[in-house]
Order: structure tokens, then sequence, then C-alpha cells
């Protein structure tokens, strides 16, 4: 195992760097490099990273019971009162916002920090706020590697935790589009998805842990138009609009702070 990540804790967002690019996963996590390029062009991109991971303090609010505030855009407040429609709070069921579990692979971990968990007796749905623009195919959602992630650890931990013996039939992932969607693109758990996921996660795993990063390492030279290292890469300009949509609000957030 490669000592720099003895313990390492994995997340989609970090299994997804490196599968779109093993030298990005170099500089983000074995070099620790945040490449934060300061300029005109990057700042609706940084303002929408923003915004985003403030709805979704709003929404950790909504779903706990305390009161989100009146000082809040207009857009914000359509949102909630999208997501207010579509969920409607029913005292039977448990709401579980920006839940967080791991489960331990080997000597590394693998974790999830949900937006939104809702249990019931027979049910466990999986929300997640997208407040990005762009459209992706119902394909794409479901192999994303988030999908893949998330839906894995909610039968593998939140199942155990809250002692559950629920179909998996029965375990959804919902994303709500918040901009162009009226209503959730929905993806069903199936026995088929749980293996597949599972034999991914766990190669990927072995596969970052046993390589050498200190020798050549990598690039997808077709992600560097989509990668915030593309200056630091190749001294070329960053295009903002293609960045991947699949962010996870709360790492930024880390790697920022």
């Amino acid at each position: 195992m490669n000592q720099k990540l003895k313990h390492f804790v994995y997340s989609q967002n970090s299994l997804n760097t490196f599968k779109s690019c093993p030298q990005k996963f170099k500089y983000k996590y074995i070099d620790n490099i945040n490449w934060k390029f300061d300029g005109v062009e990057s700042r609706d991109y940084y303002e929408g990273l923003k915004d985003g991971s403030e709805f979704h303090l709003l929404c950790e609010r909504y779903f706990k019971n305390i009161p989100i505030g009146e000082n809040i855009s207009e857009e914000f407040k359509l949102w909630i009162e999208n997501i207010k429609d579509i969920i409607e709070i029913d005292d039977s069921k448990t709401y579980l916002p920006e839940y967080e579990v791991r489960i331990k692979i080997g000597e590394n971990y693998l974790t999830a920090k949900y937006d939104l968990v809702i249990i019931d007796q027979n049910s466990i749905e999986i929300w997640d706020w997208k407040t990005e623009s762009q459209k992706s195919s119902y394909k794409n959602i479901e192999s994303r590697m988030q999908t893949i992630v998330y839906m894995y650890l909610a039968k593998e931990v939140i199942q155990k935790i809250y002692n559950l013996d629920i179909p998996i039939e029965n375990i959804s992932m919902k994303y709500f589009r918040l901009k162009i969607d009226n209503s959730p693109i929905i993806v069903k758990y199936t026995n088929e998805k749980y293996m597949r996921g599972k034999s991914i996660i766990e190669n990927y795993v072995e596969r970052i842990s046993n390589l050498n990063f200190d020798e050549y390492v990598e690039k997808n030279k077709n992600h560097c138009k989509y990668c915030e290292f593309n200056k630091l890469c190749n001294n070329q300009t960053i295009n903002y609009d293609m960045i991947d949509e699949s962010i996870d609000y709360d790492e930024i957030v880390e790697e920022d702070d």
C-alpha cells in the first residue's frame, strides 16, 4: 500500500477525481494543492459554489426544524418552497439532513455526506440538491460515482445503523436539479447495481492504494478543459462552464478553509 494513502478516507469526490485524471488526484490528495485560479472568468463559478453551500445549509435548517430566517434571496425562497411541495413532512418518518456515514475498506475508509436521507419502515430515500444549470442524461446520473457510492453506503451502513432489513429495490436516490426540474430524477437500486457498484469501489480503492505516485502519473488530457488544474498543468485557461457538476460542497468548504 502507498504509505501516503494509509488510512485514507475516500469519498465519491476523490474516487471521481482519480477516475477523471490520476494526475489531478495526485495534486489534490497527495500533494495537497488547492489550486484556485483568481480571475474574472472564475468569479461566477466560485460564487456558484458559495451559493450552493449556503443553500444546503438552509435545507439542513429546514429539515431540523430550525428557522431559516427571512434574509434570504428570492431564488432560495423559491427553491425551498419547491422542496416543501415535493417532500411533505411525515412524523412517522426519520429525516436526516447533512448525514454522514463511513465504512472501512481494508486499511482505508469510504465516506459520504448526504444532503438528506428519509427513512421509514420499508424504504430509504437519498436526496441530493443540485443548484447548477447543467443537464445530464438519466444514464449519466445513474452511472455517476456519487450515485454508486451513496447508494452502496445506504445499503451497507444506514440499514445497519437503524437495524433495518429493507428490500434493495426500496432504496432510491433522488436528484433534484432546482434550476431546471420541477420534480426529482429518481434512481432505483437493484442487486445488480449493488454488486457492480461494490466491485467498482473496491477496485478503485485497491488501484489507488497500490499506485506509486512518486513515479510518473498518467494524465487524462481529454479531461483538461474541465479541470481546475488546467492552468497549472498546461498553462491554459480553465473553462468553468464545463467543470463537472458532481460537486461535494462539504469537501469544497474544507479545502477552502
